[in-house]
């Protein structure tokens, strides 16, 4: 996809000078915004790809920003202010902007579709959140739940595509928030992210022995290199990762035109690209 060019154009949103300083702005939803880009090149005549692709990206920074806003109570450093102001006025600026760009371009239709599919994402997230806090889920359904809600923007733009390539749409839309669900349970095992309520907490707490469940919940992650050793986490999400990935492969391959086919495979190569260098240096440096 030669002609993709969604994040630069997103760059005139995103590169503020304090937007960048204070915000911690959450990953660019590249692969989503590269598989929509190229549905819509290919199963939707006559529709602004570039402007679909970059008003729905917006749309899901905002969302993920949001997701970041500390809401714990208690007393902060000036810098952690800023932060948070930073971040709820940051998300607040992406969801504004998808609004401009479609409302200038006459897309009413599309508005009324993400809007829906923002209410939807929420409500979703507000489930999760339920569930979570009553320690009422385990780790499949987390990753389940956590993929749909990845999902919610990208399946509302079913309706703008040739109705032949609807079925393959979900299908591949599903298999690459579930993909990227997994790479963020893999970083947070890594470390890059927190560990409690992430896929390996649960797992420990479904599966574990009941006095390591009892220590979990009663004195919160701990050191998470002891959970991680002991259950073999770090092994069991590779084999989800290679499952899931082997997925969309096969889904992909399925597709008609050969050229989206390629397209759609090629976006899953890049997204996994960071982890198996990331596998391949930790492995040279074992050797």
């Amino acid at each position: 996809m030669t002609d993709y060019r969604i994040p630069d154009l997103a760059g005139k949103y995103t590169k503020h000078d304090m937007i960048e300083r204070f915000a911690d702005l959450p990953p660019f939803p590249d692969a989503r915004a590269r598989l929509l880009s190229c549905f819509l090149k290919h199963g939707a005549d006559g529709e602004p790809q570039e402007l679909h692709a970059l008003a729905s990206s917006l749309v899901q920074l905002g969302l993920d920003t949001h997701d970041r806003v500390d809401t714990e109570s208690g007393d902060r450093g000036m810098r952690q202010m800023r932060q948070r102001q930073l971040r709820v006025l940051a998300g607040d600026y992406f969801s504004s902007r998808f609004y401009q760009l479609l409302a200038g371009a006459g897309r009413i239709e599309t508005i009324r579709r993400l809007s829906e599919a923002i209410c939807e994402s929420n409500r979703l997230k507000t489930e999760l959140y339920l569930l979570m806090k009553r320690g009422r889920i385990g780790a499949e359904e987390y990753v389940e739940r956590q993929s749909r809600i990845r999902g919610v923007l990208l399946h509302s733009y079913s309706s703008l595509l040739d109705e032949r390539l609807r079925p393959a749409w979900a299908r591949l839309v599903d298999a690459l928030a579930q993909l990227e669900t997994l790479l963020e349970e893999k970083r947070a095992l890594a470390g890059a992210a927190a560990f409690a309520c992430s896929w390996g907490w649960w797992h420990v707490l479904e599966h574990g022995e009941q006095r390591d469940r009892r220590l979990l919940e009663q004195a919160g992650e701990g050191d998470p290199g002891i959970w991680i050793e002991k259950y073999g986490l770090t092994a069991l999400l590779a084999d989800k990762l290679g499952e899931s990935a082997a997925r969309f492969g096969r889904l992909a391959s399925d597709i008609v035109p050969a050229a989206l086919a390629e397209e759609a495979a090629a976006i899953v190569h890049a997204l996994l690209a960071p982890a198996a260098a990331a596998a391949a240096g930790t492995a040279g440096e074992s050797r």
